[in-house]
């Protein structure tokens, strides 16, 4: 290896380099050519793990011109340095943009082993997929070889957008979770600057104070994440004070075999929850007409007196405020498919600032023919996007879903959110979910009976309530669900011996 000229070595005393610290560094001087032009210039090597010599970069003395070995291997700057060491695993290894910035390391007090410099300079842009671009098969070589062994990477790149470009590209290969950063001062471009303006001692003890975590996108500690508001609540009002709440935010499911009254319960729900809170309500009916039906029992929900009952002016102010807080989406062909359901969504949102949307029922949408994509996958992800839009617009989104078609079995007892056609996401995917069953429509004396079950299969949230079933009737007077607690009948000493027995059984398997 040929020493330092003398021009090299005044070049970088300049630079605040030491005639040891090229050594070291194996900094030769030489004339290169550069065109038609022989320059005085100072040489870096770039060696092997042999110790081989694959490559060479000159920068010549008079100005600022460099120059690679024609075919000559593309590696790190003191990369040879680096792998070799018996300390690597343990090593926080340092990344700079050129040369000179390495040498300023080293000066500085940096060990020979832990520095390194890219071979080519900064991008003008971060690169879409560092890693499968060719200008980086350099980082995946060392990589490879045993540089993914090293603890921590630092990025020293220049202050200016190429080098904060190459500072992205080598995160995005190196892994985020393992690299670091410094940020330089304004007035500082790289690290040869600082260690002029600094001085050694001031250098090192800046860079090791000063450096951050890169970010990790989508991975924060508790003091990253801002307090959310607290979660609008909406009570319904059935006198079961707050054993079960509605969220803003949040995708709700309500099932029900039909004709056991789901879309009358809804719909008294938001419009008890409507006029106490005075939200606006968004509503998609595909199977009950908005006149005269949605209308009628709006009417009858806001007063608690049947419609044949109310005067011209009950009913005058109960379309009035229907007319305020209910906004109604109609389709042409009545088979809307999801994506006329979302857009048509965001803009009642935009336009009538709702709080809600109701969705019924789920099966009069217009579903894509299945091929690579199976129901059960499609209606997850349409459930994700309800879930992240209803985030966004920071709206409660109740969904009505029929169950499958009952069979001896299951038409006996509730419907689970399980049984709901098409996919289990049914029950996997909302924050909320109800089931309305009527276990009889008839009394033993022939009478109509009234009487109904909200279970409550799924809260995801302790402010929503907790899973539980609660008792419904309609009030035939009045056209209005109610609650009611239902008289428990003592058990007869036989029904407890057969419960205990059970248990054990339980128990026992």
């Amino acid at each position: 290896m040929k020493k330092p000229t003398q021009k090299v070595i005044q070049f970088a005393a300049k630079r605040g380099i030491s005639t040891t610290t090229l050594q070291d560094l194996k900094v030769e001087g030489g004339i290169a050519q550069y065109g038609n032009r022989s320059l005085m210039s100072i040489v870096f090597g770039y060696y092997n793990l042999k110790g081989e010599r694959v490559n060479y970069k000159a920068r010549a003395i008079s100005e600022k011109i460099f120059k690679q070995e024609k075919g000559g291997e593309q590696r790190f700057f003191n990369e040879d340095n680096v792998l070799k060491s018996k300390n690597l695993k343990n090593n926080t290894i340092y990344i700079v943009e050129g040369e000179m910035d390495a040498l300023a390391l080293y000066e500085a007090g940096y060990g020979i082993d832990c520095i390194l410099s890219v071979p080519t300079g900064a991008v003008a842009s971060p690169t879409e997929q560092p890693e499968a671009s060719r200008k980086y098969e350099y980082v995946l070589n060392a990589l490879d070889q045993g540089l993914d062994q090293a603890n921590c990477f630092v990025l020293l790149t220049d202050n200016d957008e190429p080098g904060l470009a190459l500072r992205q590209d080598l995160a995005s290969i190196l892994g985020h979770g393992k690299c670091k950063y410094f940020d330089w001062a304004d007035g500082i471009k790289d690290v040869n600057e600082a260690l002029l303006k600094w001085g050694k001692d001031e250098l090192k003890w800046t860079i090791n104070e000063g450096l951050c975590d890169y970010p990790l996108e989508g991975i924060y500690s508790l003091d990253d994440i801002p307090q959310p508001p607290k979660i609008k609540l909406y009570n319904p009002l059935f006198g079961w004070d707050d054993k079960v709440m509605l969220g803003a935010g949040m995708v709700s499911v309500l099932t029900s075999f039909p004709g056991h009254g789901k879309t009358s319960f809804s719909t008294q729900l938001w419009t008890q929850i409507a006029k106490e809170y005075k939200i606006n309500i968004g509503m998609y009916s595909g199977e009950t007409r908005v006149r005269p039906y949605i209308q009628r029992n709006i009417r009858t929900f806001y007063h608690k007196k049947l419609e044949w009952e109310q005067s011209d002016s009950d009913k005058n102010e109960a379309d009035n405020f229907i007319q305020k807080h209910f906004i109604f989406l109609n389709h042409p062909n009545n088979s809307p498919d999801f994506n006329f359901i979302c857009e048509k969504l965001q803009d009642m949102k935009s336009r009538y600032g709702i709080s809600v949307f109701i969705l019924d029922p789920w099966n009069k949408l217009e579903t894509p023919e299945f091929g690579k994509m199976s129901e059960t996958l499609w209606i997850g992800k349409c459930l994700d996007h309800l879930t992240n839009l209803a985030k966004l617009l920071d709206i409660h989104i109740m969904i009505q879903a029929h169950p499958a078609k009952p069979d001896m079995k299951h038409g006996n007892s509730p419907p689970t959110a399980y049984q709901i056609a098409g996919s289990a996401h049914w029950f996997n995917k909302p924050d909320h979910i109800f089931s309305l069953w009527r276990p009889s429509f008839e009394n033993e004396d022939g009478t109509r009976n009234t009487e109904a079950i909200l279970n409550v299969c799924k809260t995801r949230y302790e402010e929503l309530g907790y899973p539980r079933s609660l008792n419904l009737r309609m009030n035939l007077d009045t056209g209005c669900f109610e609650s009611f607690e239902k008289e428990k009948k003592p058990k007869k000493k036989t029904e407890i011996k057969t419960e205990i027995q059970k248990h054990w059984n339980d128990v026992d398997d």
